[in-house]
């Protein structure tokens, strides 16, 4: 006896604890008062402000090949000591009397040829560089040779394809692996455009470097002569929709709605907007595609993977209290038999059962069911069991 009780007594011990196990933890959480932790925050938005800002310009810039400079400078420069030394020659002739003729006439033709060569060289060098080139000049054309050989120094041709007028500003070079831009030092209009590509060209001059080589490409950069004020929007606020851009405006706290964007006048950190936003809005900067997702499918139709989700079938309601098996079949079988239409006499598609179609009881006629034998025309038949 003593056993068993001492059984008994650890058996409940062992459910007590059981049911202490199984007790859920959101009573232990409810009674601490712990706040719960607030969702993350879906969008982020910036505060829109007023700016003057230029067009940002873009185009391609390519390192050129300092040879064909050096090759005109070393040719201009032995003209220009064969004309000095012909001129020389002919005004040493003519002040002397001991020369024939012919002698004068033959050092003056040949310093003559030499000045008209120097001149064709000089005529070159505008053509091939431009008449406003900082090295038209031999002295600054000599420091800039030295600079091109030691490799310090660069020469770019620059092609801006959307330049409508006036000289950009602020002109960078960046190369096409990346990094910031190399600022031009000096710059001047080409003398020929270029037959790739339809725009403005320019020389520049810059520093080399990595990716800036002879013969290297590289982004051009630029800002456009004309500005404009208005307020940018942020380029982590563009959205593209519908063949449209777009970007969200908080209109009251976690209330948003979607306005289009022009994208005429970019800028280096978005684009410069003049009508539709005011300074002091405040835009989505973070988590525009999720409203984009949402307003396209507010109800939650479509799934994860843009799939929509097949309509829930609704459950068909109980059958009323009182109702049998068998009063089930009689609803089914009316509920066939109002959804076709009446077969035709000798049609044996659409059958009921004989225990529910009664023949028509009328003053002399016995009434039963309706067999192949007493059917009417036009009632529908069932074959006999």
């Amino acid at each position: 006896m003593k056993a068993k009780a001492k059984y008994a007594l650890f058996a409940a011990v062992c459910m007590s604890m059981l049911g202490g196990c199984n007790r859920p933890h959101s009573e232990e959480s409810a009674k601490t008062g712990d706040p719960k932790p607030e969702p993350p925050q879906v969008a982020q938005t910036a505060e829109l402000a007023a700016a003057d800002g230029a067009r940002t310009l873009t185009g391609v810039a390519t390192v050129l090949n300092a040879d064909p400079l050096l090759q005109i400078d070393a040719d201009l420069r032995s003209a220009t000591l064969s004309a000095d030394f012909s001129r020389g020659t002919a005004t040493r002739y003519k002040s002397t009397n001991s020369l024939s003729r012919q002698t004068i006439e033959t050092a003056e033709r040949q310093a003559g040829t030499d000045g008209t060569q120097q001149k064709l060289l000089q005529t070159r060098l505008k053509h091939t560089w431009g008449d406003t080139a900082p090295f038209l000049e031999t002295e600054n054309r000599q420091k800039l040779i030295t600079g091109l050989s030691a490799g310090t120094d660069a020469i770019v041709r620059m092609d801006f394809p959307e330049l409508t007028g006036g000289t950009p500003r602020n002109v960078r070079v960046a190369p096409l692996s990346g990094g910031d831009g190399t600022p031009v030092k000096e710059m001047w209009a080409a003398p020929t455009g270029n037959q790739s590509m339809p725009g403005v060209s320019y020389f520049g001059l810059i520093d080399a470097g990595p990716g800036l080589r002879p013969g290297d490409r590289a982004r051009l950069i630029a800002d456009g002569a004309e500005t404009k004020s208005g307020v940018i929007i942020p380029n982590a606020a563009i959205i593209v929709y519908a063949g449209q851009s777009w970007c969200y405006v908080e209109t009251a706290p976690k209330k948003y709605e979607r306005r289009a964007v022009t994208l005429e006048w970019p800028l280096d950190d978005g684009y410069l907007v003049k009508a539709g936003f005011t300074p002091g809005m405040r835009v989505v900067v973070r988590g525009a595609s999720l409203l984009l997702s949402r307003e396209a499918a507010p109800d939650d139709d479509e799934s994860d993977d843009g799939a929509a989700k097949k309509p829930e079938t609704p459950e068909k309601p109980d059958a009323k209290p009182g109702k049998t098996s068998d009063d089930k079949s009689d609803d089914k079988s009316g509920a066939m038999l109002k959804g076709k239409p009446a077969a035709k006499p000798g049609d044996s598609s659409a059958q009921v059962p004989e225990d529910k179609l009664q023949a028509p009881s009328a003053k002399g006629s016995r009434s039963g069911p309706i067999t192949a034998k007493n059917a009417a025309p036009g009632a529908a038949r069932s074959d006999p069991d």
